[in-house]
């Protein structure tokens, strides 16, 4: 108990006890003289736009009081305030919000997507996570409970994995690395099929990786190792995903990793298949290039014949050229030989047609004239030695033959002129 005076600014509240143990709450701006009371004074709780007030009240009640508030602790009334941020969620998360009914009791479940700014009412609670998540020391490992968080990621995600222990079919034992990519897709699914789908993606992983190797000896694995790049041989991974409510968009072989005996083996024989490889290459390289010289030399011979074959061919061309021109200019000789001999013989044919012409003129003239044209032209004319006539008379059997010998009428005709 004290006796004074006490100060209260604007905005304090402070408790005052009096001596039978009354409270009474006092709020400023006000000066407060005390006499046998105590003072208490309250300390106030303000949350911003992002906060909210969790009053815990003494008799068990709950209350949230979304900011911008002020709340003075009441030590009488209230339990505990605490100031709690709103939850951010953004715009590829989600929560999921669990609602209990006052008056039923009932539960509802209901899942919250961002971008928002979410606050918990009284009678709500989150769901909170546990699942497998990657060791800090070793990122291609899951450890069990490592990953807990309330808000849900709605976005395509990946991690790396690796399966241990993977034995072929002729005993190797080997380290196979993957990556896997997914996405959720359905939050209800997820949440009424699994506890943990990390957990049921490494498991999917194991058996179908385990079943894939169990397959093959460990050449043939190292040969088809490539196909573990194709989502079609993860059969269990996918089919586990859809009731899960995950989709898988790839899943990525890294490599493997075997024993060091075998690793050494294995590079051994690398090698050594290197070296055959390489010789055979060598081989066909050779072999490629003598054929090639003998395809050059093939070539270079026809091409020789071609030439050879072209030069005869000119040879001859030339041959039936110079033949077809003697025999053009002796053509076009003779040509003119038979237009020089017609011209001839034309002009021959004008002077004997003149010629007769003229004495047949002539002739006509000396007929005019009562001349003997006949016996004339027999005078000029070459006379035969001897002539026979032929004579048949009627109704006779009888042929006289008449012989005269010309000449001596000729010589007598002559001596009759002179």
């Amino acid at each position: 108990m004290t006796v004074g005076w006490e100060t209260l600014d604007v905005g304090e509240k402070a408790l005052i006890y009096d001596k039978d143990g009354r409270a009474r709450v006092e709020e400023g701006p006000q000066r407060i003289f005390l006499f046998r009371e105590k003072f208490r004074r309250m300390y106030s709780y303000s949350a911003s736009q992002k906060q909210y007030l969790i009053i815990q009240f003494k008799n068990g009640k709950v209350e949230h009081c979304k900011g911008p508030c002020i709340v003075h602790k009441n030590e009488i009334v209230h339990s505990s305030i605490e100031v709690v941020d709103l939850i951010s969620l953004d715009a590829n998360e989600a929560l999921v919000v669990y609602t209990q009914d006052e008056e039923t009791k009932n539960v509802d479940r209901r899942i919250q997507y961002g971008p928002t700014l979410f606050m918990m009412n009284e009678n709500e609670w989150l769901h909170e996570f546990s699942w497998h998540g990657t060791d800090p020391k070793n990122k291609t490992r899951m450890i069990q409970n490592q990953d807990t968080f309330s808000r849900l990621k709605i976005i395509p995600d990946q991690f790396y994995y690796n399966v241990d222990e993977v034995r072929t079919k002729d005993d190797a034992l080997m380290r196979v690395k993957l990556m896997m990519f997914y996405e959720l897709t359905d939050i209800e699914k997820m949440l009424n099929a699994t506890k943990d789908p990390m957990a049921d993606f490494v498991n999917c992983l194991d058996a179908d990786v385990i079943a894939f190797a169990a397959k093959k000896t460990y050449e043939e694995f190292i040969e088809t190792a490539s196909e573990l790049n194709n989502i079609s041989n993860y059969p269990q991974l996918m089919e586990r995903c859809k009731v899960i409510g995950y989709s898988v968009s790839k899943v990525v072989f890294r490599g493997y990793y075997a024993h060091e005996k075998l690793q050494k083996m294995h590079d051994m024989m690398i090698t050594k298949r290197t070296q055959l490889q390489m010789q055979f290459e060598k081989e066909v390289q050779q072999q490629e290039l003598t054929d090639k010289k003998l395809q050059a030399e093939i070539d270079r011979m026809e091409q020789e014949q071609d030439i050879e074959w072209k030069q005869v061919e000119h040879q001859h061309k030339m041959a039936r050229d110079l033949q077809k021109h003697e025999l053009e200019l002796e053509r076009q000789s003779h040509e003119k030989a038979m237009q020089k001999q017609k011209r001839e013989n034309e002009s021959k044919l004008k002077t004997k047609m003149a010629s007769d012409k003229l004495e047949t003129d002539f002739l006509s003239k000396l007929h005019g004239m009562n001349v003997d044209v006949t016996n004339l032209l027999l005078s000029k004319s070459e006379r035969p030695e001897k002539v026979t006539k032929i004579l048949a008379t009627e109704n006779s059997a009888h042929i006289h033959l008449h012989h005269n010998d010309l000449a001596k009428q000729d010589n007598q005709l002559i001596r009759y002129q002179e």
